[in-house]
């Protein structure tokens, strides 16, 4: 069936980019529309939705407005659902603020001269724009966490020179998981407080972990996100280095973290002998660099690195006084024969995939739909879960295929309903090969969250089960599931 693509162009209107993701999410679920994107018309959003072909011929637009692009089935259903988007657009463009009706601040500045006295700035605008932005709150002596991507090394470096001579935070750009105080930032969990603090070059590292401490009934005092390049030679952990200083000033600290993927190894060796020097036996240090190999004894060394989230959440739990106790899953499906696909929407729960199954021989194909290669143009699919069940459904004539592996993500900031809309998927799938005669795939999923999450832990779980999903304590578990299985069938 032919579709068509149409456009909708809001002068000088801004919405941050989460808002944007959630926005282009509802439009696709209305009837007939295929593909729907909302983002401000920088030149770079263009160019990607370009590559998608998603750019009406007569489009004009200039970086500052507003664009909402639609491809639909009929010119009355791209009609209705670019007049949903002008309606839930416009009616959010209220610029009363929440107490008298007073004026919201449009500006940094405004909102500091309003009174309030801030501390911090969240900022998740167009990455042309971002690192201006977070100059501007840097300067006013804000701490800033920035969600935004796309901004260039060059000016990552600059502005956290200038945060880290200052004394303060900038996490970010690309910084997806905080949780400061208490309050989460970005995608996070709802956790218990408790003696461990974090520092994250990683965004569902970050989740992973703390989901699994305070299932392990230990909490974490802060999470602080640095971004995925903090760590790289030409950043040199700028970030990484002050949020360590101070987490280890604060006595409530009593277990120091990193989570990240293993730095450079310049950057590396800087790094371990910064950890060495905070770490003591009354405040050890636990190194999860995603991909080393496993060093230093529980006890006996201060600093201990793990290679995998579940290591480094065992290692902390334990040096802060928790038992944790990892469960072991066996499968019930037919997990030890076909072949292995992951389909991720966590990067790092990905990446400790590839490196279990690598380690233990076996070759999967292991996807992060979260990849801008995936989501050009498009939600996330930790908001938008739809990418993933499209390719879900792709798999329902592969006979070669044996165990599907996935991830679904609690918490602020991804979808209402993660495991329902994945346990839709797979059911659809499971009848449809029936139909086909082949064999049920063995479907094996972990989850992170909490009871406390808006989406509920158990909720979501029992949901997985009912479609036949089996379900792990954690992505390594699920892992080592498939795992064991394999050298069952050996």
């Amino acid at each position: 069936m032919s579709t068509t693509v149409s456009a909708a162009v809001f002068p000088r209107l801004y919405r941050d980019s989460v808002t944007l993701m959630a926005l282009a999410a509802q439009l696709e679920k209305l009837p007939g529309i295929t593909r729907a994107g909302a983002v401000m018309a920088t030149p770079g959003n263009l160019a990607i939705l370009a590559r998608s072909e998603m750019v009406p011929a007569d489009l004009s637009a200039a970086p500052d407005d507003l664009l909402v692009v639609v491809r639909g089935e009929t010119e009355d259903e791209i009609s209705e659902a670019l007049a949903k988007a002008a309606d839930g657009l416009t009616s959010s463009d209220d610029d009363s603020g929440a107490a008298g009706g007073a004026p919201r601040p449009a500006t940094i500045a405004e909102a500091i001269a309003g009174g309030a006295k801030p501390t911090l700035a969240t900022i998740s605008v167009p990455g042309t724009y971002a690192a201006v932005v977070a100059e501007q709150a840097l300067r006013a002596g804000l701490h800033v966490f920035c969600f935004s991507d796309n901004v260039s090394v060059e000016e990552e470096v600059r502005l956290k020179t200038y945060a880290s001579d200052n004394g303060l935070l900038l996490m970010g750009p690309d910084c997806g998981t905080a949780i400061l105080d208490g309050v989460p930032l970005g995608f996070a969990n709802v956790v218990r407080s408790g003696p461990v603090g974090i520092v994250a070059a990683s965004g569902t590292g970050a989740q992973e972990v703390s989901v699994l401490l305070d299932a392990w009934e230990v909490g974490v005092s802060q999470v602080i996100g640095v971004g995925g390049r903090d760590l790289s030679v030409e950043v040199g952990g700028l970030m990484t280095h002050l949020a360590l200083g101070l987490l280890a000033d604060d006595p409530e600290n009593g277990v120091l973290m990193i989570v990240s993927k293993p730095p450079a190894a310049a950057v590396a060796e800087v790094l371990l002998a910064r950890l060495n020097a905070l770490a003591s036996h009354d405040r050890p240090v636990v190194a999860c660099l995603l991909g080393a190999e496993d060093e230093g004894v529980l006890g006996t060394d201060p600093v201990l690195i793990r290679g995998t989230l579940e290591g480094g959440a065992i290692a902390a739990a334990r040096l802060a006084g928790g038992d944790p106790q990892p469960v072991v899953l066996a499968l019930a499906g037919a997990g030890g024969t076909g072949g292995i696909l992951g389909l991720y929407t966590g990067g790092t729960l990905a990446s400790e995939a590839k490196i279990l199954l690598a380690r233990a021989g076996l070759k999967p194909a292991i996807h992060d739909l979260g990849d801008d290669q995936y989501t050009a143009g498009k939600p996330h699919p930790m908001i938008d879960p739809s990418p993933r069940n499209a390719w879900i459904a792709d798999l329902a004539e592969d006979a070669e295929l044996g165990v599907l592996l996935v991830d679904v993500v609690l918490g602020y900031g991804s979808h209402r309903d993660p495991a329902g809309s994945l346990a839709d998927a797979v059911t659809d799938l499971q009848r449809r090969r029936a139909e086909a005669g082949l064999s049920p795939l063995c479907v094996v999923a972990s989850v992170t969250g909490t009871e406390a999450d808006p989406q509920r832990r158990s909720s979501q779980v029992a949901t997985l089960l009912a479609a036949g999903i089996e379900v792990a304590e954690s992505n390594a578990a699920a892992v080592r599931a498939v795992v064991q299985s394999w050298r069952n069938v050996e």
